[in-house]
């Protein structure tokens, strides 16, 4: 393991809000624009309407590119217990919570100066009350990370093969985000 894989790994696991991270080999990735659809549909009201979501952030061809630039990742999670399985405000809670570890991640990254990297979090951006897409360029580029989705990447598959458990048990939520570098 390198030298920066386990700083950051160090620092990243003594956050209160990660329940796991680990080294993933960036090769088990799979792109898939089935995964991708499933943004296009628009279940969460994003589609077309934040920087860091499709259309604007690419098609999953060119962020496939951007993943495999990468030879060293650490995949992340975070499990919100819910009330209920209805708990939207919770499940809300638990896309926040990772989108703050995510922020973390993107400043621990920079401290420990690693040049070349790339976040990637779960989800529409939440940084804005309301994105500046598509009139003015994104207000806060550094709090921009493209959803694992988005990129058409099988979060389930990868999270399985890393070691990760997908489904954490009734009334819970896990999120999913990670860091990509060389």
């Amino acid at each position: 393991m390198s030298e920066v894989t386990e700083k950051l790994l160090k620092e990243i696991r003594l956050n209160k809000l990660v329940n796991q991270a680990d080294p993933i080999d960036v090769g088990i990735l799979t792109f898939q624009d089935e995964i991708r659809a499933m943004c296009e549909q628009n279940t969460c009201g994003r589609y077309g309407k934040s920087w860091n979501c499709p259309p604007a952030c690419g098609t999953v061809q060119e962020l496939e590119a951007v993943c495999k630039h990468f030879s060293k990742g650490i995949l992340i999670n975070t499990i919100t217990q819910l009330e209920d399985s209805f708990d939207w405000e919770g499940m809300q809670q638990g896309g926040r919570n990772l989108n703050d570890l995510m922020l973390f991640v993107n400043r621990l990254a920079k401290e420990l100066g690693v040049e070349d990297y790339r976040v990637f979090s779960g989800g529409a951006c939440k940084s804005c009350e309301e994105c500046a897409y598509p009139d003015v360029p994104c207000r806060f580029p550094d709090q921009q990370f493209t959803p694992i989705e988005a990129c058409g990447i099988n979060v389930s598959q990868a999270a399985i093969k890393s070691g990760f458990k997908y489904i954490n048990g009734p009334n819970t939520v896990t999120n999913f985000g990670m860091i990509l570098y060389n």
